[in-house]
């Protein structure tokens, strides 16, 4: 383990993905000294937009000293990182024994090891209720032990301004005894019922956020001409910066005439069972209708389907997942979204090259953390940490690592399962009084 004595301004990221945290954190001036997947096409995507290496490598088998050898004897500044979520998600049963939850463990023992200033940990909503909260408290309690005062906080990206609700878990911690809050929301949203109005401008609407992007390709091999020669707006203005050769890659759909004619039939909102049953596709009718065809149980049957949804441009977008190219209909044409358009609502700038054929390209994105909101997240934690010349007063130091708190809906009530999560980290919070009492 490297000395907490000696530390670095080195950025780790573990589970990196296409690199859309990493990418965050050097626009921010923390680029990572390199990243961790197990996916050679995000690898090679990562490396190629991030600029630093990618290792492919197993991270719930890899050497205890992988990491340390690069680390050296520094401990670094800041690990980030969002293990694969798909045992967690709310899509799914959410397990706590499902075997791709071990990663989130894996994750702590590499904090662990490296001994860095600062984690910040991302996941699923889905997390907070796994196990009956079992999940969230034990990782909560582990970082306690190993001297990390931590912060757990579920978040709504589109507060920082991503065009998008995207709903999702952080975790934060730092073994320096920084009493700190997570950065301050910038911006109100609303897309469907995820909805936060306050004195606060909105973030980029949908329409907003693909503006200028011109009409899409009919196949992948074709770069398109943005629409117009001058940014239609600061958004627009943001993802073409950089973008020299002023063409796009990635914004192609391919849509026959039959399912152009469906489409046309989706009002703003409305998804596959607003349309008669005869254009029902079976995969949707088998889902539909599993609860009285097969009994299943209510906590087996996954989220309820929608298929395919025609997005409110005048809205944030819903959020963008691995199926968002087949589901997601354009807010004004009659086709789904294109990769490139999916990229966009991830924040991702249109310079960046993504490596794979269009099914990996679109998990890639789809299970990216947002560039902007992670830019947002390393400003925040230079500021805290104190050593960037912020110019900051040192924050309040506490002698014992402690769970400062956590926040787990917006809601006015708790679901049953939240209210189970809650018993268990409010019961950490209490011990941590009676300890510091004695």
């Amino acid at each position: 383990m490297p000395s907490s004595s000696q530390s670095s301004d080195n950025v780790f990221s573990l589970f990196s993905g296409a690199g859309g945290f990493s990418y965050g954190f050097a626009q921010a001036g923390l680029k990572p000294i390199c990243g961790a997947e197990i996916d050679k096409d995000a690898c090679a995507t990562y490396e190629k937009n991030v600029g630093s290496a990618c290792h492919q490598v197993d991270l719930s088998s890899i050497d205890s000293d992988f990491f340390l050898k690069t680390a050296g004897e520094l401990a670094p500044f800041v690990v980030i990182g969002g293990p694969p979520c798909q045992g967690f998600s709310t899509a799914g049963t959410r397990e706590v024994s499902d075997p791709r939850n071990k990663l989130i463990f894996n994750y702590l023992q590499i904090v662990e090891e490296l001994n860095p200033r600062w984690f910040i940990f991302e996941n699923v909503e889905g997390l907070l209720t796994s196990g009956n909260g079992a999940a969230i408290a034990f990782l909560v309690k582990e970082f306690l032990r190993i001297g990390y005062t931590v912060r757990v906080q579920k978040v709504n990206l589109a507060a920082f301004g991503v065009p998008q609700t995207r709903k999702r878990v952080l975790m934060i911690g730092n073994r320096l005894g920084v009493d700190f809050e997570f950065p301050e929301e910038s911006r109100s949203y609303a897309s469907g019922k995820s909805r936060k109005h306050s004195q606060k401008p909105f973030a980029p609407t949908l329409d907003q956020a693909l503006a200028g992007l011109g009409h899409a390709a009919t196949s992948r091999d074709q770069r398109v001409a943005y629409s117009s020669s001058e940014p239609l707006n600061h958004f627009d203005a943001s993802m073409r910066c950089g973008n020299e050769a002023g063409v796009l890659s990635e914004h192609c759909q391919s849509v026959d005439e039959k399912d152009a004619s469906v489409y046309s039939l989706l009002g703003p909102g409305q998804t596959m069972k607003d349309l008669p049953e005869d254009f029902w596709h079976e995969s949707f009718k088998r889902r539909a209708f599993r609860r009285v065809q097969d009994g299943t149980p209510t906590e087996k049957r996954g989220g309820a389907p929608s298929g395919i949804k025609r997005l409110n441009g005048s809205l944030q977008s819903l959020t963008i997942t691995g199926a968002a190219t087949r589901e997601f209909i354009h807010p004004h044409q009659n086709r789904p979204l294109t990769i490139r358009e999916c990229a966009r609502i991830q924040t991702f700038p249109d310079a960046y090259k993504f490596v794979g054929n269009s099914a990996s390209v679109i998990q890639q994105i789809g299970n990216a953390v947002p560039p902007l909101a992670a830019f947002v997240f390393a400003e925040h934690l230079k500021k805290l940490d104190g050593h960037f010349g912020s110019g900051l007063a040192a924050p309040k130091q506490n002698t014992h690592a402690r769970l400062l708190g956590y926040f787990l809906t917006e809601a006015n009530a708790m679901s049953e399962a939240l209210q189970k999560t809650d018993v268990l980290l409010s019961r950490i919070q209490n011990i941590q009084l009676e300890i510091e009492e004695l």
